[in-house]
């Protein structure tokens, strides 16, 4: 592969940003005004270097748009580094584009920019369960590939969806990993992202129906679930109201890495640290010196690199015919292994929970 130099274009839309992690081609020309440029206010110019691969049988590079949550988030950084490593390999180009905030509405001008600019296409990781709908809809009529990553819709509104775990079970998982930090005794409340977000909502929602059904930990006492909307400073105001409400409280969990990192923060400057614990899901990187202090114990996540690797590889699938998206269909991921569509809503497992330590925290680097 050479490398090359060119200009990228960074849009900045309420502090949204634009960055091209593999290039092999160049942009399309419009007179008509995309749904972005619209929204556009500004826009600033960067240097970045790119590698371009070489097109396989001299074919155009794939075009693809990945629409995270918002932007600044270092959880949906790593699902862009799992793209970024695999899309060059693939003779792929990955745009990146998000709104500045985790709203329920905020990604819909990019879908629609998307669709305008008929890229190949559309992974996003949804702020919504329906909201989304008749924007990805309108894309997939468009022939356009829809693909949902660490998140996701209405089955009909996406060819297949792509989630770190078992969605299912994690609930479950959530509550015990309370109760392993806690002791089993104790009054907790969940620090979660937004009240919209479809994937923590089915979090919270198994771990009521376990804490419901007399199996989970009888010690632990759910007191109350907040929501930081995927902020930092919203996040930290929302641990520290829990602190001051709650005297007893026993331990925080945060399904959420920007919700732990900052709830982690407040309980690092706080005369409760140690007494409070803080747990949930975060990546290793951001956590790490919480671990290293003694204010966390545990956490748990999975290698959010991985649900890139898998959608970039699922896409040339799908865009080739060499994979027909159905119930139960398996297929080949290269260095990842085989993984499978799972029943009618064609549910996509990237892997197991990882859980972090002080014995193993510097094992990881994400």
């Amino acid at each position: 592969m050479r490398k090359v130099r060119r200009s990228m274009g960074l849009v900045a839309i309420a502090a949204s940003a634009t960055m091209i992690l593999a290039a092999c081609g160049g942009n399309e020309s419009s007179s008509e005004e995309t749904a972005a440029e619209a929204a556009t206010e500004e826009a600033v110019v960067a240097e970045e270097t790119v590698e371009e691969a070489p097109a396989e049988g001299g074919g155009e590079a794939l075009r693809v748009t990945y629409i995270p949550k918002n932007l600044g988030n270092p959880y949906f950084d790593a699902i862009v580094k799992g793209f970024n490593e695999a899309a060059p390999g693939l003779n792929m180009t990955v745009e990146v584009v998000a709104p500045a905030q985790a709203g329920a509405t905020d990604q819909i001008p990019f879908i629609d920019a998307a669709i305008q600019q008929q890229v190949d296409a559309i992974a996003i990781s949804p702020n919504d369960l329906d909201a989304l709908c008749p924007s990805l809809k309108r894309a997939m009529e468009a022939g356009i590939t829809v693909l949902t990553v660490n998140g996701d819709t209405a089955p009909d509104c996406r060819e297949a969806s792509i989630t770190p775990v078992d969605f299912s079970q994690l609930g479950r998982y959530l509550v015990d990993l309370t109760a392993e930090v806690t002791g089993g005794e104790g009054e907790w409340a969940f620090l979660s992202a937004t009240s919209t977000a479809p994937d923590q909502n089915s979090w919270l929602e198994a771990a009521a129906e376990y804490i419901s059904s007399g199996e989970s930990p009888a010690g632990l006492t759910l007191v109350d679930t907040v929501y930081g909307d995927d902020q930092p400073d919203k996040s930290a105001t929302e641990a520290q109201a829990l602190l001051t409400k709650y005297p007893d409280l026993a331990a925080i969990n945060a399904p959420t890495t920007v919700g732990i990192a900052a709830a982690a923060q407040v309980l690092s400057q706080s005369p409760r640290k140690g007494q409070v614990q803080v747990t949930g899901l975060g990546t290793p990187n951001q956590m790490r010196e919480f671990i290293k202090d003694g204010t966390v114990q545990k956490f748990a996540l999975w290698d959010p690199a991985l649900q890139g690797t898998i959608a970039a590889n699922l896409i040339v699938g799908l865009q080739n015919g060499s994979i027909v998206a159905g119930e139960d269909v398996a297929f080949e991921v290269p260095g990842v292994g085989e993984r499978i569509m799972a029943g009618a809503d064609r549910l996509i497992i990237a892997g197991p929970p990882q859980e972090f330590d002080a014995s193993n925290i510097d094992d990881f680097d994400f």
